[in-house]
């Protein structure tokens, strides 16, 4: 007697063999980072006498070109773009241009040629052959910075001209050899031929190997280079030419005040009113970064022409004054929260310029309540601030307090009733900078401390080696040295055409540790 097979096993068997049948992907495993191979080139790598118009990578694999007009780099330089075709797993190019006649030409591809499945590039390939008998084999490294900051040029190009070219063929036609700067702003050349070069760098921006636009950062070698002897690597100096091209970009009209946005910060700029006369028409002016603020008379005027001079530059702004409301008081715009510096007077910021102060309606106390001496004046600097100074107190604690009518705008607006806490820090909580400076030949110096964002704290215009820096706050310091030739008090550009380097520009190679209570002596040995 045969047994019967139960409907609910029979069906959970037939299920079992079919989940043991199924064809599952295999899981995990490392990804393959093993970049597309050449197998083999057409003409072929190193080919002399080369007369062809194109040549053709083999791979192993299927490839594809990943932003080849960035990263291909043709040495000297084609004027035509290359055209490339894939088919199957080879890659032709094909040169529109005339080859020079006994020339090495360099094709970097950078990391253009990846492979079509896990895109891994074939790094820094290179395809090189020459139209005459022999390849050309010297080289030639360096580094390029920026001429201020002295930080990598990592975007500049190399260029190589003959030595007997003009400065002017820069601007005109293509280099003799081209190379590209690293991160690190480190460049080599290859397959250089012997002779004289003259060495220039370029932030190209628009990619066509010429110095042809004022926005472009250039630098250059006084002297030639000669691959054969060029032993040491050489280091250039990027800077781009100042800014002349002023103009106004916008305007805005305040309360009895007309505010200016300058494209360059705005220096010892003429005003004068056109087709109307309004004596003393420009009551105060405020430069602050590019922007210019003009204070003027309180009129009846609806329509005004403002003649606005600086330099070879000229423009006339049209605008409508806008009169102060009377109901408006003059305001502190500080609110002096936080420890006040002991060492330095406390300014008193107001939306307006001063045109007086009654000290008699100005007291501070100490915390008995006994009387304070100080004096309060305009800021020499700028007239919207007072500068108040407390003198012969070692109390950390007082209370500063303004009556009505205290400071007087230059429209006759006061202020209302003020009264502020003052804290102030000890010499125990600030350190102390001394720096000597060693082995240096330049006479006028512009000597920069500079926080760890690399902006200007403080700074001495001077010919001595011997400086202090004094109550600074515990943090990490930097120090930035100019050598001044013309001593005008700030860093100067260079000049290609005028074969002016920029001014030298030293940075101390470590931050600066200053802490608490302490004082730290540096000897900057200068390296000439």
């Amino acid at each position: 007697m045969v047994k019967k097979i139960k409907p609910l096993l029979f069906i959970s068997f037939i299920s079992l063999i079919v989940s043991c049948a199924q064809v599952v992907a295999p899981t995990g495993g490392e990804p393959d980072r093993t970049p597309p191979s050449v197998l083999s080139l057409s003409p072929e790598n190193q080919s002399l006498n080369f007369s062809a118009s194109s040549f053709t990578l083999e791979f192993d694999e299927y490839v594809v070109l990943i932003n080849l007009k960035e990263q291909l780099l043709v040495s000297p330089p084609l004027k035509y773009s290359l055209e490339n075709k894939i088919k199957g797993k080879k890659l032709t190019f094909t040169i529109r241009d005339t080859l020079k006649e006994n020339t090495t030409y360099v094709f970097n591809f950078g990391n253009a040629i990846v492979d079509l499945n896990e895109g891994n590039p074939l790094e820094n390939f290179q395809y090189v052959f020459s139209t005459g008998p022999v390849i050309d084999s010297l080289t030639l490294s360096g580094r390029v910075v920026d001429a201020f900051e002295l930080t990598a040029e990592k975007e500049a190009v190399l260029l190589l001209y003959p030595a007997t070219s003009e400065d002017s063929a820069i601007s005109k036609q293509l280099p003799t050899y081209v190379s590209r700067a690293n991160e690190e702003g480190s460049f080599y050349f290859t397959n250089l031929a012997a002779g004289d070069y003259k060495l220039y760098s370029l932030v190209d921006k628009n990619d066509n190997y010429l110095y042809d636009r004022p926005d472009e950062k250039i630098g250059f070698l006084s002297n030639l280079v000669n691959p054969v002897d060029s032993q040491k690597k050489v280091q250039l100096f990027s800077f781009s030419l100042p800014d002349t091209n002023q103009f106004i970009e916008k305007q805005k009209v305040q309360e009895n005040a007309l505010e200016l946005t300058f494209k360059i910060k705005p220096e010892n700029v003429a005003l004068q009113l056109i087709d109307t006369t309004i004596e003393n028409f420009v009551q105060y002016t405020e430069t602050k970064e590019n922007k210019l603020t003009i204070w003027h008379k309180e009129t009846s005027a609806t329509k005004l022409k403002l003649e606005v001079r600086q330099g070879s530059f000229s423009d006339t702004v049209k605008f409508t004054p806008s009169m102060l409301n009377d109901s408006l008081t003059l305001e502190l715009t500080n609110k002096l929260q936080g420890k006040q510096n002991f060492f330095e007077p406390i300014q008193l910021s107001f939306n307006r310029p001063l045109r007086a102060i009654l000290t008699d309606s100005i007291s501070i106390l100490d915390s008995d309540s006994n009387r304070v001496e100080f004096t309060v004046t305009v800021d020499t600097i700028n007239s919207k601030s007072a500068m108040l100074s407390i003198a012969n107190s070692e109390a950390t604690n007082l209370l500063l307090s303004i009556l009505p009518n205290a400071f007087e705008d230059i429209y006759g607006k006061s202020n209302d009733s003020i009264s502020i806490g003052l804290f102030f820090n000890t010499p125990d909580d600030f350190g102390n900078l001394l720096v000597k400076i060693k082995e240096l030949n330049e006479q006028n110096l512009i000597l920069q401390l500079t926080n760890s964002k690399g902006e200007i704290l403080k700074e001495y215009f001077t010919t001595d080696t011997l400086y202090t820096f004094n109550h600074l706050p515990a943090a990490k310091y930097g120090l930035k040295l100019i050598a001044d030739e013309n001593n005008n008090g700030k860093w100067d550009s260079g000049n290609l055409y005028e074969k002016r380097h920029p001014e030298r520009v030293i940075i101390y190679n470590e931050p600066i540790d200053i802490r608490q209570n302490w004082d730290k002596e540096i000897i900057w040995i200068i390296k000439q």
